[in-house]
Formats: structure tokens, sequence, C-alpha cells
């Protein structure tokens, strides 16, 4: 008895590779977004922290939308 292909082709497991891989990216960019805030407050840079929160909104609001 063979067992089914349960991928069917390798066009979806590169699709939940792909998944994977872009949850992880913007994991990674979510941390240093955060690193990156606090250092733009210590140096008292206002341009540079509305930026980087900027970003970060949009992050979490692309993942609240992911989850609705």
């Amino acid at each position: 008895m063979e067992w089914p292909n349960l991928y069917g082709n390798n066009t979806v497991a590169g699709l939940l590779s792909e998944i994977v891989i872009d949850e992880q990216v913007r994991q990674y960019r979510k941390r240093t977004l955060y690193q990156e805030i606090d250092e733009a407050l210590a140096m008292k840079n206002k341009e540079r922290f509305l930026l980087l929160t900027n970003e970060l909104r949009e992050i979490i609001a692309y993942e609240q939308s992911e989850t609705g």
C-alpha cells in the first residue's frame, strides 16, 4: 500500500515554506523595531521614533487582519 502524497506537489510545500519564512522575518523585524525604538527614545530622535513606531503599527495591523 502506498502512502498518499499529502502535499499533492511541490507547489503546496513551497507555499507553506514561504508562509513560515514570512512569519519568521516579520517576527525578527518586530524584535529589531522594539530595539531601534528604544534607541531612538534614548537619543531623543523624534523623527526616527515616529518612523519606527509607524512601521511597527503597520506590522501589528497586518497581523491582526490575518487573525480576523
